[in-house]
């Protein structure tokens, strides 16, 4: 096939010369993909968070009513990991090195040989062959293989984006649940083949199995990278076969499916409104405590006043309306109901949520998406 070349070629080399510096091409292909997902997730997510900055909604802790926050807000945390990952992947692209020509135990004598002693012709060889693949370096040091830890690296990176995603559907399930998000939903999809009007959250539970598994690969690939044996040995050959491939199609299949959920993702904001009114008195507590300290007031009285109410109110067929009408007859605080509505007001409560999320926006996801205005608007819708 080659006959000028054939007394030359692969002189001096091993099997991994060829097949770790392919993989490595193959990988830097495959986290530009990746890249490109992640990019069109965080344009997803800062939508749905500059949309809703203002859109208050109750915050959970431990699964309970908790301080309120805003929609957009919940959605920036989200949209925080997901630019760390994006951020990561960045890294890894910039800085993966291929094998090189190293030789069969990564010494290069073969190549010193070849070049009759002469140091400078095989720093060249490799200095070349790096350039002409693409890459910004060959790895400095290296044994029969290309270090292992750099494909530990590589799906621990890949194992990040199964935690933000994890996380994310998790909480969308939740949310779901109250009523407070709902997903898209197709026309003609079916929740329940024996609940026709169900209405499951069919892509945010795709998304947390897909991330599931991808967070084993991490493991799998760290043990690997562990327990190779000194210059190389062939136990990594199965699970980097399964387990690489594997780690890439399900970071594309769950980034896919997180850009589709959230692009169609609806926030109910009369249910999150409505929610919020039953709750509001209860959750203006700590703003009360405050105000009745600042004009004079005991804190550990109106701390156990408040308790007090707080617990009563509970067992009252309308407790919101209850809690109220107890703080406007306690003389301890001398509030007047104007004053009251006003500290009750959810735009007050939310603290400086919105502008957190505008500040986030401008500052760091803004510049970072003007940086990938050459990556293409997701078109690829989901089926379910």
């Amino acid at each position: 096939m080659c006959p000028v070349g054939a007394p030359v070629i692969h002189l001096g080399a091993t099997s991994c010369f060829v097949t770790d510096n392919a993989d490595g091409l193959i990988q830097r292909r495959a986290l530009q993909l990746v890249r490109q997902r992640l990019v069109q997730l965080v344009r997803a997510l800062a939508r749905f968070a500059r949309q809703h900055a203002d859109t208050p909604t109750l915050g959970y802790t431990h699964f309970q009513v908790a301080q309120p926050t805003t929609a957009g807000k919940r959605a920036g945390l989200w949209l925080q990991d997901t630019v760390w990952d994006l951020e990561r992947v960045e890294e890894r692209l910039a800085s993966l090195p291929c094998r090189g020509a190293k030789g069969t135990t990564g010494t290069q004598a073969s190549f010193l040989a070849l070049f009759g002693g002469d140091d400078a012709k095989v720093l060249e060889l490799e200095r070349r062959l790096a350039e002409r693949l693409g890459f910004p370096r060959a790895v400095p040091l290296a044994g029969q293989t290309l270090p292992r830890k750099l494909e530990a690296w590589l799906t621990d990176a890949l194992a990040g984006i199964g935690v933000t995603l994890g996380k994310l559907g998790r909480d969308v399930r939740l949310l779901c649940h109250t009523g407070e998000l709902r997903e898209p939903f197709g026309k003609g999809q079916v929740g329940s083949s024996a609940m026709p009007y169900k209405q499951n959250p069919m892509r945010a539970e795709r998304i947390c199995a897909l991330s599931r598994l991808l967070l084993h690969h991490r493991n799998a690939l760290a043990e690997v990278a562990a327990t190779q044996w000194l210059e190389r040995s062939l136990d990594d050959s199965a699970t980097r076969r399964l387990s690489i491939p594997d780690a890439f199609l399900l970071a594309d299949g769950v980034l896919r499916a997180a850009v589709d959920l959230v692009a169609g993702l609806r926030v109910d904001e009369p249910l999150a409104r409505a929610r919020l009114a039953r709750e509001a008195p209860f959750l203006a507590v700590e703003t009360l405590l405050v105000r009745g300290v600042a004009s004079g007031g005991d804190r550990q009285a109106l701390h156990e006043a408040l308790r007090k109410h707080a617990l009563a109110a509970r067992e009252a067929e309308d407790p919101a309306a209850e809690f109220r009408r107890r703080l406007l007859a306690d003389d301890g605080f001398g509030i007047e109901p104007d004053e009251l509505d006003a500290l009750l007001d959810p735009a007050r409560l939310v603290g400086r949520a919105p502008a957190q999320v505008r500040a986030y926006l401008a500052e760091v996801v803004d510049p970072l998406l003007a940086a990938c205005a050459d990556v293409p608007e997701a078109r690829d819708p989901l089926q379910v």
